[in-house]
């Protein structure tokens, strides 16, 4: 029995220490398997970093992107959208003269109308239709009338002033510097009809349209186009003033010229009034705040009319003693505006059942001779002037001037288009 523990006990020990002096003799194996492994996972690793990494079209853009905000440099997709040529002018510090529009390339029957079309003059004028902001130089040209558009397209369809008729404008109107020879901008226009032969040609506004057109010192022409052709022109010119004062809010300002100054305008009301119209401004470069330009400066103004040399009628008289009476005007600064008066018969009836009245000076009263108006203003500092106007009667119609008649006028481009019944007079 004892001897059989004994060989139990022996056995056990010697399972013990061979199971120990095993595990030792395979560590190396093990380790060394180890070590092959790390081996083979390195080489695999390095392979798998070579390879690109996968990407989408907001990784790439988000890191260039993060670096040029930081630099202030532009995006990429902002460069190639600068590669337009809005953009590209943008950049370069110039202007695009035509807001990305482009004119029409419609031909128009111009023999569809007895008359090639004309810019009419009252509405260049008139209020709100030419914007001009004499401390930028920026114009606006508005809704203006036209005479005689082509009916017909040279196809022999209609002639659609519409926008939506056509993939263009068929209107449009240049600004050119006539000294540099060079287009400072240009405006398009969709057109009705007003009273025919007239329309009303209407500014289009937006994308891609230019809004303003900014002008310096120099002399320019307006350019009317319809379809293809030039149809019209009209100059002015602007003048530039400084004022030196250094504290002054605005130095530079810029003031409008043209033809307008240099003619009135004789029309009859609808019941045969007769109105006298003329055109005056104001130029100062002393104003309270840049915003603040318009400034207005009073006038007494005083309008008489002569007929060969005797006075025959007056804008104003006095209720007692039958006086001449001033009225008041309001001239503005930077702005050309339109006064129109009407007048009374002088003299007044001096007896019968009419005596003290002041009857008002009607077309029925306008007989044949030659015509003088005279516009006396005085501003609040004493200042006197005096514009004079001319023009003829005949057969008890006011004589056109040669420039707004089509038998005499030399150039058909600036043809004086004033309408039916009304007559621009020459100013002295």
């Amino acid at each position: 029995m004892i001897n059989c523990l004994k060989k139990c006990i022996c056995l056990f020990l010697l399972c013990a220490i061979s199971f120990t002096v095993s595990a030792q003799i395979g560590l190396p194996g093990k380790a060394k398997d180890l070590i092959k492994d790390k081996k083979t996972d390195k080489p695999n690793t390095e392979k798998a970093s070579e390879q690109p990494k996968p990407t989408t079209a907001r990784t790439k853009s988000e890191k260039p992107n993060a670096a040029l905000e930081k630099s202030g440099a532009e995006s990429p997709s902002e460069s190639r959208e600068e590669q337009s040529p809005a953009a590209t002018a943008r950049r370069s510090g110039t202007t695009d003269r035509s807001g990305g529009a482009r004119g029409s390339t419609v031909e128009l029957d111009f023999n569809s109308q007895p008359f090639a079309p004309s810019i009419a003059w009252k509405s260049l004028l008139s209020s709100g239709v030419w914007y001009f902001n004499p401390t930028t130089g920026e114009m606006k040209l508005n809704s203006i009338l036209v005479s005689f558009l082509p009916k017909k397209k040279m196809d022999g369809t209609e002639a659609g002033y519409a926008s939506y008729d056509n993939d263009e404008p068929m209107l449009r109107m240049e600004v050119h510097n006539t000294a540099t020879n060079q287009l400072d901008g240009t405006h398009y226009y969709e057109a009705k009809e007003a009273t025919l032969p007239f329309y009303e040609m209407t500014i289009l506004e937006g994308s891609p349209y230019l809004s303003r057109i900014a002008l310096t010192e120099g002399t320019y022409e307006l350019r009317f186009f319809a379809g293809t052709k030039h149809f019209y022109s009209y100059p002015f010119q602007v003048v530039k003033q400084t004022n030196p004062d250094p504290y002054a809010p605005a130095h530079d300002f810029y003031f409008l010229r043209g033809p307008w100054e240099k003619w009135g305008r004789v029309e009859f009301g609808p019941d045969g009034h007769f109105i006298f119209n003329f055109y005056l401004n104001y130029e100062t470069t002393t104003i309270p705040n840049q915003s603040r330009w318009d400034i207005n400066k009073p006038c007494k103004y005083l309008v008489k009319l002569y007929r060969d040399g005797k006075m025959v009628a007056v804008h104003q008289m006095q209720h007692v003693e039958n006086q001449f009476m001033e009225g008041d005007l309001q001239l503005t600064n930077g702005k050309w505006k339109k006064f129109d008066v009407t007048f009374h018969q002088y003299p007044p009836a001096a007896k019968g059942n009419g005596a003290g009245s002041r009857p008002f000076f009607m077309k029925n009263d306008m007989k044949d001779g030659a015509y003088k108006v005279e516009v006396w203003l005085k501003d609040e500092a004493g200042a006197e002037t005096t514009h004079r106007y001319e023009f003829t009667v005949k057969g008890g119609v006011v004589v056109s001037a040669p420039e707004a008649d089509r038998a005499q006028n030399a150039n058909p481009l600036q043809f004086l288009e004033q309408g039916p019944g009304q007559f621009y007079v020459k100013k002295l």
